[in-house]
């Protein structure tokens, strides 16, 4: 058994082999030895052999600990009955942290993403997919600040496990930075070999049963055909069955969403907050009344991948306000909704054969909660996003409705009403469903009954009155004839037994009750098995419909939880447009006013864009307000591009490419990168990938160095902002001197502060025009700094200000024009370019420096006399020329 065990392990090294023997999980060496510690088990051992166990009935709690832990599992089975001999064993499935679809594995409101990473000429391929519903991705990123938009992505996906092609983490240092820092995420390494463009296309042909993928924009070359078929080839290898629910794979490109990189995902606290990375005070947290796990997923979705096309943003905020103006309709929805399982993860189930008789029970509850739904949404003619729900929606998707209705009446028939997970004890199948079942059942519950029907046959027949049924463990069931009426025996009758009182017989009809009641047990377990089967292969039949109608109840739900939100925190519908501007009429940050006592925050307006201004300074105190007035702002434009009301009284949204929100002071410990590096690195990627349609949010850029260099750093980025990018811009600063920047898209604007005789009161409200008092000692002495070094610190702050009464005027910013170069240079360039480096001899570059030095030689100039000590035989400059 052990020779066996080592057999399969080889197998599967970068898994933990959970070895079946009898009613339990057996681990056996390394894996016994990781898995005791990792779980608390008693490690014990067997021929030397360390070894641990879990039972089989509880092994699903302990792969679900495993699988937190980033472990893979390999299920190996009892595939033969015991009898003679070493009894076959095979690995079944292979349950991995991005491949399970088991709810017990699963987080419900979160997507389960595994995701692969290829390198296609000049391209990175990325394609990502949540098994569990089915859902397939593809997108792929140019060279050039690929890293950050890996990690970009990583961030929005929250991405478990990840194939990614073995040369791009030897080779590719900044990519492999990117990966080591998620620090959850498993990761597989593969052979660059096994990712064959021509392979991939192949594979995905045949998951789509097509023959061109044209139809799912992958043209001929298009990169994201090798990462999306590696990433099915992975699929193969793991869950051992087909997924006929992956029917289609979504390509896309950074001009779909809104860009939220890393930094800013995490600096506006999305769905995780920076203190211990749950959802509570996040975004997510104040627009999550969701009812269903689905829905919860779909909003998430949406919070991180904001739209930038007009048309279904409105699509999206019709659907909340439609729903935000019937409140009566509304709860009827959220009652409905409560009682909706997750259809779009059951139908996973049922695709690949792990449904059990629960499963399809709750399978049956999402239908009958979806009739009432469907039947309830119709009068609103609700522009559904996605085609299917779309369809659905539709009167052309008749035939769709009535597969769903057949489908819901054969479950409410069929299926028994607390059905067992097992298909190994029956409890299944509903009463009445199956004739034979039915008579099966009552022979099991009623034998005796049978028997004696039987026995009042008999004794009519021969006229043995006193004829009995009796039972013995050596014979079974017999008849008992007494010596008296022996004579009356019928020819029937088969003898078995001898008595000193008479005979005992038994009939072909008796021994097939006997077989059928003994037997019945087994063969209704059998039937019922293969009566659910048959049940759960029609419900795959009808997959499609099922997922149209899991997407149906998805979106229905979030544009509630969105239009409940929306009544709860009285937001309004934004106007969303492709104007390069932002207007924000008493704006409220979302997740801080949700969490003071109601009528305590105090809105502020942004107007950005308005008569040409486009750029705000903002200066002022800290705990003024100014991070939570920069982050709100951001944080409106997300809501509203991802299809939400937003917290203002009017809003009109012009739509933004990218979102960047540089605030905050973290270093990155990891990626050797102080303070002051992480803050210039974010700085760097917003001024170079920032387009004219970008919101940028900066806060305290330069406070990182020294005074001087910091206020020189801000005050040029300020520039770069306003003179090249020219994007809508909140800029805040302790650095007062930059409101000396005069530029006609600038304005200077501060939080107003009430200073009553030294009393000092943050008032949070904005004003026009700039400040010049940072009220860092008031905040100081907030913050409970000893008197002594507060006295003394305002001693200093009175010296430092009267020593530099007057800042230096900085001159005005000359845009320089690029150069155009010179005939002469042309050729210069020209020549240069077509230079192979590799093929010159040191000689020949030494000759080719000599000659670029007379070439620019100008007459009258005084140049460096050189004088050769050593002669090379042509003539020319020697290694050991030196100057004079």
């Amino acid at each position: 058994m052990l020779d066996q065990y080592r057999r399969i392990k080889r197998d599967h090294q970068g898994e933990v082999l959970f070895f079946r023997l009898g009613d339990f999980y057996e681990m056996f060496q390394e894996d016994a030895v990781e898995v005791s510690s990792l779980l608390n088990l008693t490690l014990t051992s067997r021929t030397g052999q360390p070894m641990c166990g879990v039972p089989y009935h509880a092994a699903r709690s302990y792969i679900a600990r495993l699988m937190r832990l980033g472990k893979k599992v390999a299920i190996c089975e009892q595939i033969s009955e015991p009898g003679n001999g070493l009894i076959e064993r095979q690995v079944v499935e292979i349950i991995t942290p991005g491949t399970t679809i088991d709810e017990d594995y699963l987080d419900r409101g979160s997507s389960n993403y595994l995701a692969c990473l290829a390198l296609s000429k000049e391209s990175l391929s990325f394609a990502y997919i949540d098994l569990s519903i089915g859902d397939f991705y593809a997108t792929s990123f140019p060279s050039e600040n690929a890293a950050e938009l890996l990690r970009g992505e990583l961030e929005r996906l929250d991405v478990k496990e990840m194939i990614i092609q073995e040369s791009l983490l030897e080779e590719y240092k900044p990519i492999k930075d990117a990966i080591d820092e998620r620090t959850g995420l498993v990761l597989n390494r593969w052979a660059d070999w096994l990712f064959d463009k021509e392979r991939s296309r192949e594979r995905l042909n045949k998951q789509f049963g097509s023959a061109s993928l044209k139809g799912f924009g992958l043209g001929e070359n298009a990169p994201e055909i090798i990462s999306a078929g590696a990433l099915l080839d992975y699929l193969d290898d793991t869950a051992k069955t087909l997924i006929p629910h992956v029917r289609a794979i979504a390509v896309y490109d950074d001009s779909e969403f809104v860009g939220i990189d890393e930094a800013t995902q995490r600096n506006l606290e999305l769905i995780r907050n920076l203190q211990d990375g749950e959802n509570h005070f996040t975004l997510l947290e104040v627009m999550d009344h969701t009812r269903t796990a689905m829905g919860r997923r779909l909003l998430k979705g949406r919070i991180l991948h904001p739209l930038r096309d007009a048309a279904k943003i409105n699509a999206r905020l019709g659907m909340v306000e439609k729903l935000y103006h019937n409140q009566e309709k509304l709860g009827c929805f959220r009652d409905m909704l409560a009682k909706t399982p997750d259809l779009e993860r059951l139908c996973s189930r049922i695709a690949m054969d792990k449904a059990h008789g629960k499963d399809m029970a709750a399978v049956k509850n999402a239908l009958n909660s979806f009739g009432l739904i469907y039947q309830e949404s119709r009068v609103f003619d609700f522009q559904f996003e996605s085609p299917e729900a779309a369809l659905l929606a539709g009167e052309k998707n008749s035939q769709a409705l009535v597969l769903l209705g057949e489908l819901k009446k054969l479950l409410e028939k069929g299926l028994a009403e607390d059905p067992s997970i097992l298909l190994t004890e029956g409890k299944l199948i509903q009463e009445g469903f199956d004739p034979e079942l039915d008579r099966l059942r009552e022979l099991r519950d009623n034998g005796r009954k049978t028997l004696e029907t039987y026995l009042e046959e008999e004794k009519g027949l021969t006229g043995i009155a006193s004829l009995k049924i009796r039972y013995n463990r050596l014979i079974g069931y017999y008849f008992e004839v007494n010596k008296n009426h022996l004579s009356k025996v019928p020819g029937h009758f088969i003898r078995r037994q001898g008595m000193a009182t008479g005979e005992r017989y038994t009939t072909n009809r008796l021994g097939e009750l006997e077989s059928e009641i003994n037997g019945a047990s087994d063969k209704i377990i059998e039937l019922e098995k293969k009566l659910f089967l048959e049940i759960r292969e029609q419900a795959k039949s009808c997959l499609e419909s099922l997922g149209s109608a899991g997407r149906y109840i998805a979106e229905l739900d979030a544009a509630q939880s969105l239009a409940r939100a929306s009544t709860i925190h009285g937001w309004a519908r934004p106007i969303v447009d492709n104007e390069n501007r932002l207007r924000i009429i008493e704006g409220r940050h979302p997740v801080v006013e949700a969490h003071l006592p109601r009528g305590e925050f105090i809105p502020n307006d942004v107007i950005l864009d308005e008569a040409g201004i486009a750029f705000a300074l903002i200066t002022g105190p800290n705990m003024a307000g100014k991070s939570t007035y920069l982050r709100q702002a951001a944080l409106t434009v997300i809501m509203a591009q991802a299809g939400s009301f937003v917290p203002a009284e009017e809003a009109i949204i012009g739509m933004c490419d990218r979102i960047y929100c540089r605030v905050g002071a973290s270093d990155s410990l990891a990626r050797g990168e102080s303070t002051f590096l992480v803050e210039m690195n974010e700085t760097a990627y917003i001024l170079h990938t920032a387009t004219e349609k970008s919101l940028v949010i900066m806060d305290e850029i330069g406070r990182g160095t020294g005074t001087n260099d910091g206020l020189s750093i801000a005050w040029a980025v300020c520039e770069d902002l306003l003179d090249r990018i020219k994007c809508r811009t909140l800029f805040a600063t302790h650095y007062h001197e930059l409101s000396q920047i005069s530029h006609p898209r600038m304005s200077n604007r501060s939080m107003e502060v009430s200073d009553n005789n030294g009393e000092i009161v943050f008032l949070r409200k904005l004003k026009e025009g700039s400040t010049s008092n940072s009220y860092g000692l008031h905040a100081a002495r907030l913050a409970g700094l000893p008197e002594t070094v507060l006295e003394r610190a305002g001693e200093i702050l009175e010296t430092l200000e009267a020593a530099n009464p007057i800042k230096a005027q900085i001159p005005p910013h000359e845009k320089k024009e690029s150069k155009v170069p010179s005939e002469r240079e042309a050729k210069f360039l020209s020549k240069l370019a077509k230079l192979d480096p590799d093929s010159l001899t040191p000689l020949e570059a030494l000759n080719l420096i000599h000659e670029w030095k007379k070439s620019v030689s100008v007459p009258g100039e005084n140049f460096v006399k050189r004088r050769s000590l050593i002669k090379d035989e042509s003539g020319g400059p020697s290694l050991f020329d030196t100057e004079i």
